[in-house]
């Protein structure tokens, strides 16, 4: 599960690239901004002035940071858009690629930012060396989104749906460590700060996902939440990387028509993070309380939180994937992941309110309305009264959780986010 843990830091810049051939080789025509490695035109901040009385401790300098698609050196988007020297002008959407992959390696997600564009291959020859402003902008549209999906691929890599929900990892401890540990299935609020066990399977144990072979996620949000619903209710859930809202109004990333947006057939994961691109394939919490966090923490009202059956279908395991990299790697409340999750899945949705994120210690916050319901989906509804049945104790398991949780603001701090 993907955080965002500050601003990015500045892209890593190494030396220009060397002249052309012979000692002293003429410079080529036109700025030499041109001649400037092509990582360069990304630019994620911008620094105003303040004008008007101070408040206390606040400095005049105000520090913006951007998203990738609005993170650009003002001079040299120009350069690229208008078509300077005589070269052909750049696309502003092939710019927003370009941000937005530059954006990965800053935040280091993997690669880094100079290895993005060097020795890049197009159409069986290399281009050694570092990519410049200017080899970019002669290179054909079609090759220039060939040299951003081989930058993708530097920074991401294709894993595969093989596990089946019942053999994938849950943790079986009855106990809630404070830190570091994966936090078991179906915990419930214990004083401020504090989860406890909420949920005892069979033989005792929590294995409210593997065994009884329930998940959660939130899908949908803000203004668009109500057409969320529809949508989902029609064609389940599915990869984000296609909800165009999403990847571009909240996220600020523009990746229509790149490697990751046409190839959504596996999960992806972070080369150096190795987290998964949440984007690229449909994340599904064991707690009900992870699944509070996406699409990101640091988003600030409505959203649509579901309860989905995963029992019998096949996914990537997000959790064993982290869990045998050690601790520090994953994230607490325990993720997996599923090419989409169909109509037929679906137990039910409630409405609640994202908070953002606390001021110092990480993690999010959210509060569930204390009249707050589960509307059942398909024919979930009609259940109850028996406990001898998976569906009703389903049913009995999701309604003690939304008990559970709801009426309060609760803050999840970063100790029951990832592992530290």
């Amino acid at each position: 599960m993907s955080g965002h843990l500050g601003p990015p830091p500045t892209p890593r810049v190494g030396p220009p690239p060397p002249p052309g051939p012979g000692m002293g080789a003429p410079r080529p025509a036109g700025p030499r901004e041109l001649d400037d490695q092509l990582v360069t035109i990304y630019q994620n901040s911008i620094t105003e002035r303040f004008i008007g009385p101070l408040l206390p401790g606040q400095d005049s300098a105000i520090v913006t940071f951007l998203k990738p698609i609005n993170s650009f050196n003002a001079v040299k988007k120009g350069l690229m858009q208008n078509g300077a020297a005589g070269l052909p002008p750049v696309q502003f959407k092939m710019l927003q690629r370009l941000t937005t992959i530059i954006a990965q390696a800053a935040f280091g997600n993997g690669s880094s930012t100079v290895e993005l564009f060097n020795n890049v291959v197009l159409r069986g020859h290399t281009h050694r060396g570092v990519m410049t402003i200017r080899q970019f902008m002669t290179l054909s549209a079609a090759d220039q989104l060939a040299t951003i999906d081989q930058a993708w691929l530097k920074v991401c890599t294709k894993k595969s749906y093989d596990k089946p929900t019942a053999w994938m990892y849950e943790p079986t401890a009855t106990v809630v460590q404070p830190t570091g540990a994966p936090v078991p299935s179906g915990v419930v609020p214990d004083g401020p700060g504090r989860l406890k066990m909420g949920y005892n399977g069979g033989g005792g144990r929590s294995d409210a996902f593997c065994g009884l072979g329930v998940g959660f996620r939130v899908d949908g949000s803000g203004v668009n939440a109500q057409g969320d619903i529809d949508r989902i209710l029609r064609d389940g859930m599915t990869t984000q990387l296609k909800n165009g809202w999403l990847m571009r109004d909240i996220k600020g990333w523009e990746v229509e028509g790149t490697v990751v947006d046409l190839d959504t057939s596996a999960p992806r994961v972070w080369s150096t993070k190795n987290d998964l691109f949440n984007e690229s394939a449909v994340c599904i919490a064991r707690n009900m309380y992870g699944a509070t966090a996406f699409p990101t923490r640091e988003f600030n009202g409505p959203a649509v939180l579901w309860a989905v059956d995963v029992s019998g279908l096949v996914g990537f395991d997000t959790e064993k994937y982290q869990t045998t990299l050690g601790h520090g790697r994953q994230w607490r409340p325990g993720e997996k992941a599923y090419l989409r999750i169909p109509p037929a899945n679906l137990i039910g949705y409630l409405r609640f309110e994202k908070r953002g994120v606390p001021d110092t210690t990480g993690g999010w916050k959210f509060m569930i309305p204390d009249d707050a319901s589960w509307t059942f989906c398909g024919g979930w509804g009609a259940m109850g009264g028996s406990s001898s049945g998976r569906a009703d104790r389903v049913k009995g398991y999701v309604l003690s959780q939304l008990t559970a949780w709801r009426g309060v603001e609760h803050t999840i701090s970063g100790a029951f986010d990832f592992a530290t």
